[in-house]
């Protein structure tokens, strides 16, 4: 008789959660998909274990799954766990230690603002008053990482709301700044600020300097691995390039609509259809 293989032990959701959600900026909706059903499938036993760590990495990893949902409803319920988050961060560390964890509450804000437009004034304003605090709390920490992070997680807003040229040009020195602080080792995440940094230039009037950060960010996030990113970098190429009046503008158009259509992105890829 053949003896059986001991079972090994039982997958943790929470780690299957995260797995799938890395892999989604590379593979698309189907890995978000089975990122959020992980994530929901591990609430229950996260929550009775009261492991602080263990609930911040749940909270964080739902959250930025329904973040990239692009679906109003589940971006509600991600803002709700993203401020569910900041408070389980102060209260086990400090209120400082929760920064990067408020840039996400201001993230959600901002991209709420792109995905419901009838209501992007309430979004935006109500992620300006919380970014207010977050850069505060950075300063007072005297860690350049957080304070890079507040600083471009405001300029994004500040860049979306862009009541005039003085906005538009604080959210060029904001992005400005924080590039400057941004760690040399995180490659992925100044790449990823960069995306903003050069929609801001755009939109300041000084396309030549966006299409120069822009380029960076391709080079980095297409070298990484990161469709999903790497395709927000080309749009924004594509809009510097553009501005330029270059038409080599639309060949990056279409290589972001094409990286979109292919991770099964709709609501990006529809929006990177339009240049503007």
């Amino acid at each position: 008789m053949a003896v059986q293989p001991s079972p090994g032990p039982p997958a943790d959701p929470l780690v299957e959660g995260w797995t799938a959600l890395r892999a989604f900026f590379a593979e698309g909706v189907d890995a978000l998909a089975r990122a959020l059903a992980a994530f929901r499938a591990a609430e229950a036993a996260v929550r009775a274990a009261h492991d602080p760590a263990r609930l911040e990495a749940w909270l964080l990893g739902l959250a930025t799954a329904l973040r990239y949902t692009r679906q109003p409803e589940a971006m509600e319920t991600g803002l709700i766990r993203a401020r569910e988050l900041v408070n389980v961060t102060a209260r086990a560390q400090s209120e400082e230690a929760a920064v990067p964890h408020r840039t996400l509450v201001e993230a959600l804000c901002a991209e709420l603002a792109d995905v419901v437009p009838q209501d992007a004034a309430r979004y935006l304003d109500q992620g300006l008053a919380y970014s207010e605090r977050t850069l505060r709390l950075a300063r007072a920490a005297g860690r350049d990482v957080w304070l890079a992070l507040a600083q471009a997680s405001r300029a994004e807003l500040l860049r979306r709301r862009a009541a005039d040229r003085r906005e538009r040009l604080r959210a060029v020195a904001l992005h400005k700044d924080a590039r400057a602080r941004w760690p040399a080792e995180d490659r992925a995440g100044r790449a990823q600020a960069a995306i903003g940094y050069a929609e801001a230039l755009v939109g300041a009037g000084d396309a030549a300097r966006a299409e120069l950060v822009a380029r960076e960010a391709v080079t980095v996030l297409a070298g990484q691995g990161d469709r999903y990113h790497e395709a927000a970098a080309r749009l924004a190429l594509a809009r510097a390039l553009y501005a330029l009046d270059r038409s080599e503008a639309f060949d990056e158009q279409a290589a972001a609509v094409e990286l979109y259509r292919r991770l099964g992105c709709r609501w990006e890829q529809r929006r990177a259809q339009v240049l503007r």
